[in-house]
């Protein structure tokens, strides 16, 4: 069960629709099936809200996979795909994309920096403390 109440004062100023969508596993199509199946308007704000009104929607919340058991399960589902060394596996184990994306010029984000850069910065910064010490 989720509390709605205690979540901080920038979702209770927020309509329903956007602060369901605002949770981790609930996208548009959840928010939509939530609102109707409770008779509820997208454009009433959280904070007037009854509290039975928040109870129902937390009810209907807890019967999906959302929040932490969902980042657990796809954590779950990539640590089978590397345990069983698969294409896809290996590609995660690697930090390259995973989807097929061209890696010779793109996929910096994934990458992360150029390494060789990384050790020419770091060569010269060590050369130039050298040098200030000689003096």
């Amino acid at each position: 069960m989720i509390n709605i109440k205690d979540s901080s004062l920038k979702f209770l100023n927020k309509n329903i629709f956007s602060y369901l969508i605002s949770l981790y596993g609930i996208g548009k199509f959840r928010a939509k099936y939530i609102c109707k199946s409770l008779n509820l308007n997208y454009f009433i704000k959280v904070k007037f809200l009854c509290d039975k009104t928040l109870f129902k929607i937390s009810k209907i919340i807890s019967n999906f996979n959302v929040f932490e058991s969902l980042k657990k399960f796809n954590k779950d589902n990539i640590n089978k795909l590397i345990s069983i060394n698969c294409y896809r596996g290996i590609r995660h184990k690697k930090n390259l994309p995973v989807r097929g994306q061209n890696t010779k010029n793109n996929a910096r984000t994934r990458k992360g920096l150029k390494k060789n850069i990384l050790l020419k910065k770091n060569i010269n910064v060590f050369k130039n403390k050298k040098k200030s010490k000689k003096k």
